[in-house]
């Protein structure tokens, strides 16, 4: 999201059916009253949202969409053909998981400065790792075949991929807005880039993943 609103000719708006906010592009409006008129007519927030930016002056806009958030906003969007999706996705569970670990036990989904928060080290056992990882690969799995079938234009992603050299590039090709070479986030990773590294008890994790084979997610994710 900060990368594509780096770029003055696209508008990447929040998380519009978080469960416990509306994220706006300037606010967010959590009021109970809103939050249960967007989920009782979903569909008339999805046409609402886009009606309501469109005379903002860019070519390009959209919001950031969770599984989890709304299954109707999923059912419905093959009926917008022309609305261009991206999905993103990360291969490496284990860090993936790592990182959603650590948000949800400090409450930080992102942050523009190197603090102490980012070497601070996960209290986590690789059972714990194992669940969540088949959980949200299971999502990949389900969730891939539906996403290829659609008629929309697409654009799958993996995560890695947004670090490579001429991504910009590539992301304003698939928005069809000029290549701006300025475009920058301002996010910093939350956690070592050696996916040991991230956690308190390394010599568990780093034995039971070697065991099963999964020892190259251990390393460098970037």
């Amino acid at each position: 999201m900060t990368l594509l609103n780096s770029h003055k000719d696209i508008l990447c708006s929040g998380e519009q059916f978080n469960p416990y906010a509306v994220v706006d592009i300037d606010t967010k409006n959590a009021s109970e009253t809103a939050l249960l008129e967007r989920d009782r007519t979903p569909l008339a927030h999805f046409e609402k949202f886009f009606s309501d930016v469109r005379g903002r002056d860019v070519a390009a806009l959209g919001f950031k969409f969770m599984i989890g958030h709304n299954t109707r906003i999923l059912n419905m969007i093959a009926n917008y053909p022309n609305v261009v999706l991206i999905y993103l996705y990360r291969r490496n569970k284990l860090a993936q998981i790592s990182s959603l670990i650590k948000a949800l036990d400090t409450k930080r989904w992102a942050q523009t400065q190197r603090t102490a928060h980012v070497g601070s080290k996960i209290r986590v056992g690789p059972r714990q790792i194992q669940q969540k990882w088949h959980e949200f690969e299971t999502y990949d799995v389900l969730f891939g075949p539906w996403f290829d079938a659609l008629p929309n234009p697409k654009f799958s992603l993996e995560y890695r991929e947004m670090f490579r050299p001429g991504f910009e590039r590539r992301i304003c090709d698939v928005l069809n807005v000029p290549f701006d070479a300025n475009m920058k986030s301002p996010l910093v990773k939350q956690g070592s880039n050696l996916v040991l590294e991230r956690f308190e008890n390394p010599a568990a994790i780093e034995k039971y993943f070697t065991h099963i084979g999964f020892g190259h997610w251990l390393g460098a994710e970037l």
